[in-house]
Parts: C-alpha cells; sequence; structure tokens
C-alpha cells in the first residue's frame, strides 16, 4: 500500500510533469506527498569563482551563489505546494545537498516513503546547474519503488482522458507498477 510518494524535483517541465504524476497518484491514493530538491554537492565548483582574486570577494559571490541556489529551490517547491493545493494535497518538502541518486534515497527512507516519482532527464541544458539523477544508482539505494516519469507523459494522459479513457488509463498504469519493485513507466 502507497501511503507516502516523495517527488523529486526541480522545476523543469519533466520535473512538473513528474510532479503532476504524483499529485495525481497522491489524490487518488490518499497518500501523503514530500516534495524534494537536490542541490548537487558539486556546485561550489561551478560558480567561476577562481577569477576573484581576494578571498573577502569570493566568500561574498560564494555566498551570493548558494543563496540563489536555495532561492530556486524555494520556488520550485512553492510551485509543487501551489499545484497540489489546487488539488487538495498538502505538501511537506525539504531541500538537501548532495549527490542526487543518494540523497533522494535516504530522503525516501528518512520519509518513510513507499514510492519515489522522478521526471526524466531533459535534453536541453539549464540556465543553471542540475545535475541529472543516475536512475542505475537510484533503483540500487532506493527503500522503495521508483517511477520515473517519462517526458511526453503528460500529453498521453491528457489524450485519454479527453477520449473517456481515464478510468482504462489509471488501472493500466497501476497494472504497469504492480508487475515489478522498481519500473520505469510513462503515465
Amino acid at each position: 500500500m502507497i501511503r507516502k510518494i516523495l517527488v523529486a524535483t526541480h522545476g523543469t517541465e519533466n520535473a512538473i510533469q513528474a510532479e503532476l504524476h504524483a499529485i495525481q497518484l497522491a489524490q487518488a491514493l490518499g497518500a501523503r506527498l514530500h516534495g524534494l530538491y537536490v542541490i548537487h554537492k558539486d556546485w561550489g565548483s561551478l560558480v567561476g569563482i577562481e577569477w576573484l582574486h581576494s578571498s573577502e570577494k569570493r566568500m561574498d559571490f560564494y555566498r551570493y551563489a548558494e543563496s540563489e541556489l536555495y532561492r530556486m529551490a524555494d520556488a520550485a517547491l512553492a510551485g509543487l505546494v501551489q499545484r497540489a493545493g489546487a488539488h487538495g494535497i498538502t505538501v511537506t518538502s525539504s531541500v538537501r545537498v548532495g549527490d542526487p541518486g543518494t540523497v533522494i534515497a535516504e530522503e525516501a527512507g528518512g520519509t518513510n516513503a513507499d514510492l519515489i516519482v522522478i521526471g526524466s532527464n531533459g535534453s536541453k541544458t539549464s540556465e543553471e546547474y542540475r545535475a541529472k539523477v543516475s536512475l542505475v544508482k537510484l533503483m540500487k539505494a532506493a527503500p522503495c519503488s521508483v517511477l520515473r516519469v517519462k517526458a511526453d507523459a503528460g500529453r498521453g494522459g491528457e489524450k485519454l482522458r479527453e477520449q473517456g479513457h481515464a478510468q482504462d488509463f489509471q488501472e493500466t498504469q497501476w497494472n504497469k507498477l504492480g508487475k515489478s519493485r522498481k519500473c520505469e513507466t510513462g503515465l
């Protein structure tokens, strides 16, 4: 039985599609929802601070870059809370720093999640650093089932709902989930 769903997000289109699936699942199952934003542990090496010659300026810039990463995390999680709230779902959330796959698995264990929902890796590069999750690493470390939502998943589900197949759509997807402990599917 799925009582708690952890959705890893960072505010991109693919992550938002995963959020929407997690919200639908939480609503259908009466499950609680926890949002997680992971800031990659190596972000500090990517800010290009070697051009700053004084240590004081370097630290000022480092603190600024760090505050911007947390601001983006807060904005992404606020979007999740708003989208879930529109469906009557309350969300708890957290921001953690580390390797994305490891942190997601640890957070799932720490929050007693029964299901992890993640989006697929995007093909576009983003304006800020976002590390891709190693699905293999996550699947090995995860204490529960993992659902990876394909990038075009939202369009397929909408088309089925428009055609009046919402129930068939939902049952088919749960049958896929039931076939293995951990699966990758395009809802």
